[in-house]
Order: C-alpha cells, then sequence, then structure tokens
C-alpha cells in the first residue's frame, strides 16, 4: 500500500511540476505576445502615415506655378484624412494685367472604392490679390468633389490622378472646372 501511495505521490508531483512549467511558458507566451501586439500597433501607427503633393507650371497668356506639398493619414485600408499646404504665384496678361502670390491650405479625405480608384473631397482657402480693381488681398474658399485612380509602382509608391469639380465657383477663382491634377504619393 505504502508503494502505491508513493507512486501516486510521484506521479502527482510529476505532473504538478509539469503543470506549473506549462503555466510559466503560457505567461511567458502571452507577455511576448502582448509585447508584439504593443510594438506592431505602434508600427502601424506610422505605417498609416503617407506625403505626397503636387507641382505645376502653366504658362501663357496665365502663367501659374503651383507647390503644394501634402501629408494624410490612412484611418482604414479605404478611408484617409489629410492636409495640404500651397503656395502659387499667378501673372496673369488679359483682360488686365495682373499678378499675385497665392498661399492656403486644404483638408481632404479619400475612401477608395475600388483597389486603386477613390472618391475626393476637398475644402480649400486661398488668399490672395485675385480682383485688379479692389487691390486687396482676399480669402476664396473652395470645395472640390471628384474621383480619381492611383498607379502604384509598388507598395508604397504611387503616382496619382484626379478630376475634381469645384463647388463653390467664386468671380475671381484660379480654378475653372474641371480640374485635373496628378501627384506623387509616398507611404500608400
Amino acid at each position: 500500500m505504502k508503494k502505491y501511495f508513493a507512486l501516486l505521490g510521484l506521479l502527482l508531483a510529476f505532473f504538478g511540476s509539469n503543470a506549473q512549467v506549462f503555466d510559466a511558458d503560457t505567461t511567458r507566451q502571452e507577455d511576448q505576445a502582448a509585447i508584439q501586439k504593443e510594438e506592431e500597433s505602434q508600427r502601424n501607427f506610422f505605417d498609416r502615415f503617407f506625403v505626397g503633393g503636387n507641382v505645376g507650371a502653366q504658362f501663357g497668356q496665365v502663367t501659374n506655378v503651383v507647390l503644394a506639398p501634402m501629408v494624410g493619414y490612412k484611418l482604414t485600408d479605404r478611408l484617409s484624412l489629410g492636409t495640404r499646404i500651397q503656395y502659387q504665384y499667378i501673372n496673369a496678361k488679359i483682360p488686365t494685367p495682373f499678378s499675385t502670390h497665392v498661399w492656403g491650405g486644404s483638408l481632404f479625405s479619400r475612401y477608395f472604392v475600388f483597389d486603386n480608384f477613390f472618391t475626393h473631397v476637398e475644402y480649400e482657402a486661398i488668399n490672395g490679390f485675385f480682383n485688379p480693381s479692389v487691390g486687396d488681398r482676399v480669402m476664396i474658399p473652395h470645395l472640390f468633389l471628384g474621383g480619381g485612380y492611383i498607379f502604384r509602382f509598388n507598395d508604397n509608391v504611387g503616382l496619382g490622378f484626379t478630376a475634381l469639380y469645384e463647388v463653390l465657383q467664386r468671380t475671381y477663382s484660379p480654378y475653372r472646372n474641371p480640374i485635373i491634377n496628378a501627384g506623387l504619393t509616398v507611404g500608400l
């Protein structure tokens, strides 16, 4: 009988010690998984940012040079929000010659309907000398609606094209519908 109790005690000790080792390993694995998940979350936060912008020029009766860098954040794989600052130099020879330096900024949202096709909404306010008869700088708001396509060179870089319609149409706006843009985006 003592042999059976001794054997039973030995078996309990053996299984009990394995259970403790297993619990310690599980706890260690859970801790490592939590640390890895937090690191991945932090990495994903910064991986969701993207930068890009537009550079453009038009020469002739109306000269227009544009520099517009942007930064955005992917809220989800399909929805992005962003902001853009902008500088334009405009020199018009007709109907009344004038030139102006335009500054402004905008907020935009893009929703990818398909992998590369997106809808685009953007609110912009620009400040410039647009009316030669008044002589003062004015702030002009714009609301753009439209869509676009991104041609992806790889997982991180693409060339985006947008076709936009300016809804508010102010008298001295530098934009005429439709507005077609192209720009480079990094961090897709």
